[in-house]
């Protein structure tokens, strides 16, 4: 499960989540956050935008199973 994966993130996740803050400005966390979901089977697209909102979604959904 992702979230315990990522406890001490969760704030900035949940900012990120609600518009207030853009994970990719955090780079060591989304890179930790992109490998972990490419462990999981996630194929990058290779657009930005389009690969940070599945991450977001994937995230998203985690954080509701909690």
């Amino acid at each position: 499960m992702t979230i315990t994966k990522f406890t001490k993130e969760i704030s900035t996740i949940r900012e990120a989540f609600e518009g207030k803050t853009d994970l990719r400005s955090n780079k060591s966390l989304y890179k930790k956050i992109c490998k972990y979901y490419k462990e999981q089977g996630m194929v990058m697209t290779g657009d930005n935008n389009l690969d940070y909102q599945t991450i977001l979604n994937l995230l998203y959904g985690d954080v509701l199973e909690v």
